[in-house]
């Protein structure tokens, strides 16, 4: 084959399928890091968007509270109503907890809200538990209720503002 060309002693078919080897591998390459990139985008968010759910099933419940427990405690009503909001509440909490332990955040707004929401968890949710347990246990008492409120509803507020600043960071 005395007459093809070629270029430093090689043929330049020979050339053309070395650059059309090169070109495949790096656009499996590239190809391949857009996918995954993009399959971790998909997963951060599906983990935001299940955490502001569950967020913002917690700021419901708490401004719910927030917005006033039920004065007579001896009326059944009242007192089912205020056993109902503040269970509402606790299951929030739970769930939380529950979602937040498997939650990965990339966005540091998000995160710093979230983690202010885990602080005012930590001071606040066992209040939330401790006069629910209470309140389930003492039965339809008007002291315990008037305590149980107030501690209740002051707990609710900051659990409330920081619920709040979760979902407006969330995009």
């Amino acid at each position: 084959m005395a007459g093809e060309p070629t270029f430093l002693g090689i043929v330049a078919g020979d050339w053309l399928q070395a650059g059309a080897t090169i070109f495949a591998v790096v656009g499996t390459i590239l190809g391949t890091l857009h996918i995954e990139r993009k399959n971790r985008e998909a997963a951060n968010q599906e983990d935001v968007n299940r955490v502001t759910e569950v967020v913002t099933a917690m700021q419901v419940a708490a401004a719910a509270i927030r917005a006033g427990l039920p004065d007579d405690a001896t009326n059944y009503d009242h007192y089912a109503k205020s056993l109902s909001m503040q269970t509402a509440l606790k299951t929030a909490l739970d769930m939380y907890h529950f979602v937040r332990a498997d939650t990965k955040v990339k966005d540091l707004n998000v995160w710093r809200a979230l983690k202010s929401l885990d602080e005012v968890l930590t001071t606040h949710g066992k209040t939330v538990e401790n006069e629910l347990r209470i309140f389930n246990t003492d039965g339809n008492h008007t002291a315990v209720f008037d305590i149980n409120r107030q501690k209740v509803m002051a707990a609710s507020v900051p659990i409330d503002t920081a619920a709040q600043n979760v979902i407006a960071a969330a995009p």
